[in-house]
């Protein structure tokens, strides 16, 4: 090994993040020390007093996000205040007045722009995924409508993917959750998306790792100088060497899939066109050339991919933290679902159905959604809300949606985990298609809100239903040990727990 050269490698790594430090505090100073910001009207949290105190507030924030946002939440419910991110300010905005003020306010309140600030999104997912993202009417419309119609090739791919990866034994077997669970929700998801494909290991891993990646790219881009980013995300970043990764894989499948498409069009011989993913994108996509390439749609399968496994396995993986907890709860889901699959078999209708396990999963998504903030905007011009606060453009702006799901005035008792709080609710005349999981409201927001609520929300959710349903009758179950983690305001799922299964008695 050559000395000279670990120096030197050592000493670029040293000098590159002294640059990227510097150039870090320079941007902080110019945020905090601008006399003339137009957000000190709104009231700072967590920012010590003292000189430089910013600097301590916003590496607090970064290790105690959730318990900062709380309590300004507590001091300041109903009103707007902010605290310190990285480098510029997030405001909070609280209270049902100033959340449907943020629902309202699409043509003012950016989901897209602000996604690009907190998510990097032009380097974690694609400059054409941010400024072209067609898959969300195909999301939205396409894979919404043909859920029942994939529903037998989604429990097929369940039952297929715990048999691989849970071999269910009368003795019990403990394998590690997140690496375990996530791969099911991956391969399941992609059954729909890409067909068989979905059974390659080599895929398999691809995709996940591309979804932990995402989120961590994220991170270290954030605090990043901007103009660095470009070079940054080049040399460090996931996402190229991802989506060459993944055309080895898709290439043959999607060339083949375009030249059918070029000379059928929906209509295959013999109706053999395969009702997928790759099949509804090319349908959105016909009329521009640009989004019907093998690149362009890899790089979008591997985003769908994203969103669908992010949500899904974070979903199933604190359910069954929570249900572990709470084994008392198994009995009546098991009854509800027998009762129900008896009547209605593996079907929608019958997910449907499952009052009891949608209040479940949603009373589990509610106290835990994915991060302590959501409904992230940034304001594209000078916006006033109608409590009378201004917010000048390129202000971001965030709801505190874990302090809303657990404050009183939304829910009795709602640092109580109720498994069947909303079954209950709608048992009430008249309130029979109400609180269920799918449907986003000023008190639940674990979808977020408007016209920018999840699109594959339905989805996501029926596939939630299955796999959790497939685990109750298959395995008895309990946790080992484990449970999930946060930093600064986004909830992941603790890598070491541990589940423990065993053939169900």
């Amino acid at each position: 090994m050559d000395s000279s050269a670990d120096t030197g490698r050592v000493s670029t790594a040293i000098l590159t993040a002294a640059v990227l430090l510097g150039f870090a505090v320079l941007q902080i100073s110019r945020q905090f020390f601008d006399p003339h910001s137009s957000l000190d009207a709104i009231p700072s949290f967590g920012i010590p007093s003292y000189p430089f105190g910013f600097y301590v507030g916003s590496w607090n924030f970064i290790r105690n996000g959730r318990a900062i946002l709380k309590q300004g939440y507590l001091k300041y419910r109903g009103q707007p205040f902010k605290v310190a991110l990285a480098n510029q300010w997030l405001v909070l905005l609280s209270g049902q007045r100033l959340i449907e003020d943020v629902r309202k306010a699409d043509d003012s309140l950016s989901f897209a722009d602000a996604a690009k600030v907190m998510f990097q999104t032009e380097y974690t997912i694609g400059y054409e995924q941010l400024h072209d993202p067609f898959q969300m009417n195909v999301i939205r419309t396409a894979l919404t409508r043909n859920i029942a119609a994939c529903f037998p090739v989604i429990r097929e791919e369940i039952a297929a993917a715990f048999k691989d990866l849970i071999p269910a034994k009368d003795e019990w077997i403990c394998v590690p959750a997140m690496k375990t669970i996530l791969p099911i929700v991956t391969r399941v998801s992609n059954r729909v998306f890409i067909g068989l494909l979905c059974r390659d290991p080599d895929y398999i891993k691809l995709t996940t790792q591309y979804t932990l990646n995402v989120s961590s790219n994220a991170q270290w881009l954030h605090v990043t100088p901007s103009f660095l980013r470009p070079l940054a995300a080049r040399l460090f970043g996931h996402l190229e060497p991802a989506t060459r990764a993944a055309m080895k894989h898709l290439r043959p499948i999607l060339q083949h899939r375009i030249a059918m498409d070029d000379k059928y069009g929906p209509d295959w011989p013999e109706g053999d066109r395969p009702n997928d993913m790759i099949s509804w994108l090319l349908d959105e996509a016909r009329g521009h050339p640009t989004r019907r390439t093998v690149r362009r749609l890899t790089r979008t399968l591997l985003n769908i991919n994203f969103a669908a496994s992010h949500t899904t396995t974070h979903g199933i993986l604190h359910a069954l933290y929570t249900l572990a907890a709470n084994l008392e709860c198994v009995q009546p889901l098991r009854e509800e679902l027998e009762s129900v699959v008896a009547a209605e078999g593996w079907t929608k209708q019958a997910m449907d159905q499952l009052v009891k396990m949608d209040s479940f999963l949603k009373e589990s998504s509610q106290t835990a959604p994915t991060g302590a903030i959501g409904s992230v905007r940034m304001a594209t011009k000078d916006f006033s809300f109608s409590d009378g606060t201004m917010v000048p453009a390129g202000t971001l702006l965030a709801v505190p949606v874990f302090a809303e799901h657990h404050d009183e005035v939304n829910y009795s008792n709602a640092e109580v985990f109720d498994p069947f709080r909303f079954s209950r609710m709608r048992e009430q005349d008249g309130e029979e298609n109400k609180h269920q999981m799918v449907t986003p409201t000023l008190e639940y927001l674990s979808f977020g809100l408007g016209r920018h609520a999840c699109p594959g929300r339905f989805f996501a959710v029926n596939e939630q239903k299955l796999i959790l349903s497939h685990i109750i009758m298959t395995y008895d179950f309990k946790l080992r040990d484990g449970v999930d983690e946060w930093i600064a305001v986004l909830i992941k799922a603790n890598t070491t727990a541990q589940l423990m299964f065993r053939k169900r008695r």
